[in-house]
């Protein structure tokens, strides 16, 4: 017999990033943010208070908000939970195709028989779960995060090739000294060309950011940014 387990769907990095989005509307002084985070509380109750706590520390607690069910083996020792899964008995002595066939028919009849599930293919279990078709480029996003947060919303008044001074700063202080990002980093050209590239790109992040931050108080992550 089988029943559900949990999994996560997606690396651990995306929930990361979905956190630490989330915080950076918890801390802003704004008023239009506090007020559309009072519209989120209900939603994000279940996370509890992350303000002033790292997300290893929070992780631990609060891993299985993110965890969806899927298939396991059962033991004679299992404990079975009939309420919202089929429970099957399969046996050995057949052929794969005859009991893939039988096991679809079964779980197709299940399924017409939930009223709740009628008009969704895609069933969620998990309390939270990225945005269906737009999961995020974990590379890109974390480096837009650490630009948005780390940069941009400590100068929000600086603009340009000062601001691109600062997010090179950045980059070169941080004790690992990460590279700078090849879309930010021209590289000591004074070109034009090559400084409006940057230039661009860094407005590009910037925008992500921004439109990352609120699709996070819009209770999904990360939504559409590009």
């Amino acid at each position: 017999m089988r029943i559900a387990g949990k999994t996560l769907l997606n690396r651990k990095e995306s929930y990361r990033q979905w956190f630490e989005f989330y915080k950076i509307s918890l801390i802003s002084p704004e008023l239009i943010i506090q007020k559309q985070l009072e519209k989120t509380k209900v939603f994000y109750a279940p996370w509890g208070d992350i303000k002033n706590i790292k997300f290893e520390v929070w992780w631990k607690d609060h891993r299985h908000l993110f965890e969806e069910e899927t298939v396991q083996v059962l033991t004679k020792d299992s404990m079975i939970n009939f309420d919202d899964h089929v429970v099957l008995q399969i046996p050995h002595n057949q052929s794969v195709s005859d009991l893939l066939n039988e096991v679809k028919t079964i779980l197709a009849t299940e399924r017409k028989q939930q009223v709740n599930h009628r008009k969704n293919k895609n069933i969620v279990t998990s309390q939270f779960r990225l945005t269906i078709g737009s999961e995020p480029k974990l590379k890109t996003t974390a480096q837009v995060l650490n630009v948005y947060r780390d940069v941009y919303l400590k100068n929000p008044s600086v603009k340009g090739k000062k601001l691109l001074a600062l997010v090179h700063q950045y980059y070169e202080s941080r004790q690992r000294r990460n590279q700078i990002p090849v879309s930010l980093n021209n590289f000591g050209s004074q070109k034009p060309a090559e400084i409006g590239r940057v230039l661009k790109n860094l407005r590009r992040w910037i925008s992500w950011g921004k439109q990352i931050q609120q699709n996070v108080l819009n209770c999904e992550f990360p939504g559409k940014y590009d």
